[in-house]
């Protein structure tokens, strides 16, 4: 789990800890997501998002048209054997200029979970090992270890459970 110190920033409170990228890294970062969102090559796609800085374990798909947050990328972690249907979305920052600070929160997505069409994952999230996330969802808090969660905003469908067996 998150520790509560590290779960939200505001949005400057984070960028003074990370420090101000220049218009040529942003630019990069820009550039290498728009790749990893149009192209028709799910390697690229997971090369692409680990160029921006996100943190992508092993045997991952990403589906067509996924838009992981390339403003902070670094704060995404997603572990080995995750698959992510098409137009899925993760965000990690709220912030809208003149509308107060904003939030800055990491989404951290455990082994072998399922994220299925269109689903979005807002700040800080975290979706436990397992897990089975339905099309259309918008996660906006933790899903336990093993639960099928679904809906706006997402609820458990079915509870998770204490230990989760995976193929080795």
């Amino acid at each position: 789990m998150i520790a509560d110190n590290e779960r939200e920033r505001t949005w400057d409170g984070y960028i003074a800890a990370r420090g101000k990228q220049s218009k040529l890294t942003r630019f990069a970062k820009t550039s290498l997501s728009r790749i990893a969102y149009l192209t028709i090559f799910p390697k690229i796609r997971v090369l692409a998002y680990r160029m921006i800085g996100v943190h992508i374990g092993q045997g991952i798909f990403i589906g067509w048209a996924c838009y992981f947050d390339n403003v902070f990328p670094e704060l995404i972690s997603i572990d080995d054997g995750v698959t992510f249907a098409p137009f899925v979305k993760i965000i990690v920052h709220e912030h809208a200029a003149g509308h107060g600070p904003g939030r800055v929160s990491p989404v951290i997505i455990h082994k072998n979970v399922y994220i299925g069409t269109g689903a979005t994952i807002l700040p800080g999230v975290e979706i436990g090992e397992g897990a089975r996330v339905g099309a259309g969802a918008v996660v906006t808090k933790d899903v336990p270890a093993g639960a099928v969660v679904a809906g706006v905003p997402a609820r458990v469908l079915r509870g998770g459970i204490d230990r989760v067996t995976s193929e080795e």
